[in-house]
């Protein structure tokens, strides 16, 4: 039913999901002085390089796609949301365990930033957890309905 909000917010953080994917995704950025006339390097982490990543962002863009389609089992669809919403928290969290075994390696990065794969993490979030305010109204809304009055 593509007329419910909490459509448009599964359908949007599955975007925004496919997104990290994409090799632009850097989880951080090493640059250091090397001698011989090169002055910086730039090294990235993609999620590619990481196979739990890769393996949750896939999961990050189906799940909700899928629960799209389970518009008239609204428990099944806030379960599959719920699910979606706890797998970016693994993300996150494997993200900047990720992040943090890299900034230990040698040599020591000197300098280094999160980049935007985080930031569209938390927004697929923010999204999901919207999409699921949005299910558990339309749940209550047809519960009421069936009321005798």
């Amino acid at each position: 039913m593509i007329q419910r909000i909490q459509t448009l917010w599964l359908f949007i953080s599955s975007l925004l999901s496919a997104t990290l994917l994409i090799d632009w995704y850097t989880g951080y950025v090493y640059k250091g002085d090397i001698p011989k006339g090169i002055t910086t390097i730039v090294q990235y982490l993609r999620i590619s390089d990481h196979l739990p990543s890769l393996l949750i962002a896939s999961a990050m863009i189906i799940l909700p796609l899928v629960a799209i389609f389970y518009f008239k089992n609204r428990s099944r669809q806030k379960s599959l949301t719920l699910l979606s919403i706890l797998l970016v928290v693994g993300f996150i969290a494997v993200s900047i365990m990720h992040i943090e075994n890299f900034k230990n390696s040698a040599p020591a990065p000197l300098h280094g930033s999160y980049q935007p794969g985080i930031v569209v993490a938390v927004g697929v979030l923010v999204l999901l957890v919207f999409a699921f305010n949005g299910i558990r109204k339309d749940d209550q809304l047809v519960k009421s309905m069936d009321r005798l009055r």
